[in-house]
C-alpha cells in the first residue's frame, strides 16, 4: 500500500541469508563473497521496494501538486516586409487553396500559430529556468513563413508581369490592396472577382516560374524574395495554469534539435523565474506501470465552454504498454496540444516528454498509441544541463 515501508530489519535479512545458505548445502558450500554479494542484492532490492513505496502518491494528490508547475506554451509570430507592411494570414486561394496573406500598415502583435505543454525541469545549472518541450512545437511557424515568403515573392514576379509602365514597386502596392480586401467583412460582387483572380494569378506565378519544380536551382526565387523582404520575429510565451488574463513568461531558446536523428526535444530558458521544476524519476520504468500524461490538449476546449477564459491542464491516465531504447510507448489518451507535456509516475517524477501521436491510415488518430522521449534520450541530448544529474 502507498505510504507504506517494507520490513527491512535485521532479523528478516539473517532469516533470509540462512535460508539461502541453508538452500545453498544441499549442493556445496558457498564463499563467503558470494553471500556478501547476495545479502547486498538483497538489500538492494528491499531498498528500491522502500523508495518506491514511500514516495508513492495518489493521483488525487500528484495533480494537486503538479498542476501549477505545467505550462501551455504558445508560439507567436510577426512577419514584416521591406516596404513596412505588416503581413498576417487571412484566407486560402479559391483555386489552390494555398494561404493569403494580408498586409496592414500597424503592427498588431504576434498572431498565435502553434502551441503545446512544456514544464520547467530540474538542470545543473541554477542561475535560470529551464523549460522543455518538443521541437515541432516551437518550430511551428516554419510552414507559415515559408508560405508567407513564397507568396510575396509571387506577387513581386507578378507584379514585375502585369506593370504597365517599368515601375514595379508602385503595382506592387496595388496588388497589396487588393489582397487586403481578404480583411474586408463585405466585398461587393466587383471585388470579390477582383480578389479571387488575383491571388489565383499569384500562386499561378509562383508554380510556374518560382516553384522548385520550375526553378530546381533556386536562381529566381531568392530574387524576388529579396525584393520584397520577409523578415520575421518568433516569440516563446509560457501560460501557468489560471485566468488568461494573467502576464505569460517569455522565453528564450536555449537548444533546439537540429538534425532528423535527433530526439523531438527543445529547451526554453526564463530568467528570474522562482519555481519549482520537475525532476526526472530515478527508478527505471515498466512496462505496466501507471502513468500519467499532463497537459493541453485542443480536445479539451471542445467541452469546456469558458476555456478561452484560463489555462488549465488536463491530466490523462494510463499505462506504459512498451519500452524501447529511445521511445515509451503509453495508452493514455494523446492528441494535439500534449506534445512536450510530462509523463509522469506515481512517484511525481518525469519519466519521459510526449512527442508523437500514432495515426490510422487514413491519417485519423488512434488515440491509445502515443510515444514519449525517454530520459536517457533527453540527457544525451542536453549533457550540460542533465550529465550526473542526481534525481531521488
Amino acid at each position: 500500500m502507498s505510504g507504506q515501508q517494507p520490513n527491512v530489519s535485521g532479523g528478516d535479512l539473517r532469516q533470509s541469508t540462512f535460508q539461502s545458505h541453508r538452500r545453498s548445502r544441499l549442493g556445496h558450500e558457498p564463499s563467503r563473497t558470494s553471500q556478501l554479494a547476495g545479502l547486498l542484492a538483497l538489500f538492494a532490492v528491499l531498498t528500491i521496494s522502500a523508495v518506491q513505496s514511500a514516495a508513492s502518491e495518489s493521483w488525487e494528490k500528484l495533480d494537486k501538486r503538479l498542476k501549477g508547475q505545467i505550462y501551455q506554451i504558445n508560439v507567436g509570430l510577426k512577419l514584416r516586409l521591406k516596404n513596412g507592411g505588416w503581413a498576417q494570414l487571412s484566407d486560402l486561394s479559391p483555386k489552390y487553396r494555398y494561404p493569403v496573406f494580408s498586409t496592414t500598415a500597424d503592427d498588431k502583435g504576434f498572431r498565435v500559430v502553434g502551441f503545446g505543454t512544456a514544464f520547467p525541469i530540474k538542470a545543473l545549472r541554477n542561475e535560470r529556468t529551464y523549460f522543455i518541450t518538443n521541437r515541432h512545437v516551437v518550430d511551428s511557424s516554419e510552414p507559415i513563413i515559408k508560405e508567407c515568403e513564397r507568396f510575396f515573392a509571387a506577387m513581386r514576379l507578378y507584379a514585375e508581369q502585369t506593370a504597365t509602365t517599368s515601375d514595379g514597386d508602385r503595382r506592387f502596392r496595388e496588388l497589396q490592396s487588393i489582397v487586403n480586401l481578404a480583411g474586408k467583412k463585405e466585398m461587393s460582387g466587383a471585388e470579390k472577382a477582383t480578389y479571387q483572380a488575383t491571388v489565383d494569378a499569384i500562386w499561378d506565378t509562383y508554380e510556374t516560374y518560382l516553384s522548385v519544380k520550375a526553378d530546381p536551382g533556386r536562381i529566381l526565387f531568392p530574387k524576388y524574395l529579396s525584393l520584397v523582404g520577409v523578415d520575421t520575429e518568433i516569440g516563446y510565451f509560457l501560460h501557468a495554469p489560471g485566468p488568461v488574463t494573467l502576464p505569460a513568461l517569455q522565453a528564450l531558446p536555449f537548444k533546439v534539435a537540429k538534425a532528423d536523428g535527433e530526439p523531438d526535444l527543445a529547451l526554453l530558458t526564463v530568467s528570474g523565474l522562482r519555481t519549482f521544476p520537475l525532476e526526472f524519476d530515478a527508478v527505471p520504468p515498466t512496462e505496466g506501470q501507471e502513468i500519467q500524461v499532463i497537459g493541453y490538449p485542443a480536445a479539451s476546449e471542445q467541452i469546456d465552454v469558458d476555456a478561452s477564459r484560463y489555462y488549465s491542464p488536463t491530466f490523462n491516465t494510463g499505462r506504459i504498454s512498451r519500452i524501447a531504447p529511445h521511445i515509451l510507448q503509453v495508452d493514455a489518451p494523446i492528441t494535439k496540444g500534449n506534445s512536450g507535456g510530462p509523463v509522469i509516475s506515481h512517484r511525481g517524477k518525469v519519466l519521459g516528454v510526449v512527442a508523437v501521436r500514432a495515426l490510422s491510415d487514413q491519417g485519423g488518430e488512434l488515440p491509445n498509441f502515443g510515444g514519449a522521449i525517454t530520459i536517457k534520450s533527453i540527457k544525451a541530448f542536453a549533457p550540460e544541463l542533465f550529465d550526473k544529474l542526481s534525481s531521488r
